[in-house]
């Protein structure tokens, strides 16, 4: 099987010995027929985003990334990247690189609270990353493979689909095939006509079959 490798480091020395250490890697992982090819060597975040961008139709994709890239920076260098590699690939496997083993743990548990907490989704070239708890609901619209997601700060359409994002993403409830919400903004829920009205005062229709949980979750979420 054959595997993509990218290395980003922003020191240059550090991101070559890494590339290093992993083609002497390869070499015993050819013996077991795993071809892993290191496509990039990298000193920033927007080379590897360029890449992805450019080679959409890769599989199997490892990244080794620096944990502290760029850290003089605003961004959270190694985990920004890392939000942005899997909304561009969704399973692209991550590795983080660090000397510092107190950092790593604090990081990565940085990292995961994030991943957790936050939704991310792609128009056009821009990856945009929201806060779940300004998420209202996300629904399909006319057309195919087109969603849009709702906000306290306003709307947007995005390419995906419903079943896709509710595996990624368990914080969300479905309330019917079209649609996934977000308990924590709903203002009240309709039984007669199940319908459910948000803190904007959008409405939409919720599936018999769902009452019964979607009441309970509702209930115990007040």
């Amino acid at each position: 099987m054959d595997y993509h490798l990218l290395v980003c480091d922003d020191d240059r020395t550090q991101a070559k010995n890494i590339a290093t250490l992993l083609k002497m890697s390869s070499i015993i992982l050819e013996e077991q027929d795993i071809h892993p090819t290191i496509d990039l060597i990298a000193t920033d975040a927007e080379s590897v985003l360029d890449y992805l961008e450019f080679n959409s139709d890769l599989n199997n994709i490892i990244a080794f990334l620096d944990i502290q890239l760029d850290e003089n920076s605003n961004s959270k260098g190694g985990l920004d990247l890392a939000q942005k590699i899997k909304t561009l690939s969704e399973k692209a496997q991550i590795i983080f690189i660090t000397t510092h083993e107190e950092l790593a743990i604090r990081k990565l548990n940085e990292f995961n609270y994030i991943k957790k907490n936050t939704f991310s989704y792609k128009v056009g070239t821009r990856i945009i990353n929201v806060n779940f708890s300004n998420i209202l609901y996300i629904s399909t619209t006319k057309f195919p493979h087109k969603l849009k997601i709702v906000t306290s700060n306003g709307q947007g359409e995005f390419s995906g689909d419903i079943k896709t994002i509710e595996q990624n993403y368990p914080l969300f409830f479905k309330a019917s095939q079209s649609s996934l919400i977000n308990l924590q903004n709903v203002e009240t829920i309709n039984t007669k006509k199940r319908l459910i009205k948000f803190s904007n005062n959008d409405c939409l229709n919720y599936s018999r079959s769902r009452a019964k949980e979607l009441n309970n979750l509702y209930k115990s979420s007040q």
